[in-house]
């Protein structure tokens, strides 16, 4: 049994052999574009994380507190137990003092008699959906802050301004991704219906006659299941061969943002998801193509 359905699948993409090959051209393209789009989606959330590591958030502290004030105690309390992986980090003014005179001795001579600079809480590795949860902590405690608005640059409302302003935009990055990914695996689902509803079509009076003699519906579904098999199978080792050639010439233009070792532990899973991914919106299309014919 199995011999004969296996045998009627191979008939079948002979028989045809412009629309098998384009089929299997379609289909490696689409999946090639589907990992394509996933080393992208990782390659941009890398760029994220990196541009995103080097935002960092000064608070520039009022004269009246320092390290051992409550409020700052409280604050910094506050900012480890609800803003998820922050770095803070407390700097006292000769601490800043200290770090001024390694990037510039001349200025710090000038600077020696007196030190002008603040007590300094300096916040870092934040995510980007935590940011607004950051902002309402250190909004409730503005009166420990020194909010000069002649030192627009330095105080905190101006640094969360910029930064909220870069926020947004990493924002409408990763949005943009995954409204390309969600079109695409639309485009994916309608082409490939597309292709099941060609080969249907051109088979539609043997599946018309194979019903009308009482054969089971096993000869109607099995071979072109079969069939579709092959050519995902093939599609598959087709398109991921081109895609680790890709991802080789990636490794060595995007050598310190992205690593082509980072997807060989999962390759093979990338692959058994595609294929069951495929195999189903076969099943959809092959249903819904083949009904009219069934009846």
């Amino acid at each position: 049994m199995v011999i004969r359905l296996l045998k009627y699948a191979v008939k079948n993409i002979l028989r045809n052999k412009f629309l098998s090959i384009s089929s299997i051209v379609v289909l490696t393209l689409l999946m090639f574009f589907i990992n394509v789009l996933l080393v992208v989606h990782d390659i941009s959330n890398e760029i994220i994380k990196n541009i995103n590591s080097k935002l960092t958030i000064s608070l520039y502290l009022n004269d009246k507190y320092d390290k051992n004030s409550p409020e700052i105690i409280d604050l910094m309390s506050d900012l480890k137990k609800w803003v998820n992986w922050v770095s803070v980090v407390y700097k006292s003014k000769d601490d800043s003092l200290a770090d001024l005179s390694k990037q510039d001795p001349e200025l710090v001579r000038i600077l020696e008699r007196e030190n002008p600079l603040p007590e300094t809480i300096i916040l870092s590795n934040i995510k980007l959906e935590e940011y607004e949860k950051l902002n309402r902590i250190v909004e409730n405690k503005m009166f420990v802050l020194s909010e000069d608005k002649k030192k627009d640059l330095s105080n905190y409302s101006s640094q969360y301004k910029r930064i909220e302003s870069v926020i947004r935009v990493l924002k409408m990055l990763q949005t943009g991704l995954y409204w390309i990914i969600a079109i695409f695996l639309v485009s994916i689902a309608i082409i490939t219906y597309s292709i099941i509803w060609n080969f249907i079509f051109y088979y539609r009076n043997e599946i018309y006659i194979t019903r009308l003699v009482w054969w089971w519906k096993m000869f109607i579904y099995w071979p072109f299941s079969i069939q579709w098999i092959i050519y995902t199978s093939i599609s598959s080792i087709l398109s991921f061969s081109i895609f680790t050639i890709v991802l080789k010439n990636i490794d060595l233009v995007f050598w310190d943002l992205y690593s082509f070792w980072k997807l060989i532990d999962w390759l093979y899973l990338i692959f058994f998801m595609e294929l069951v991914i495929f195999m189903f919106i076969w099943w959809i299309s092959w249903f819904l193509s083949s009904k009219k014919y069934l009846k």
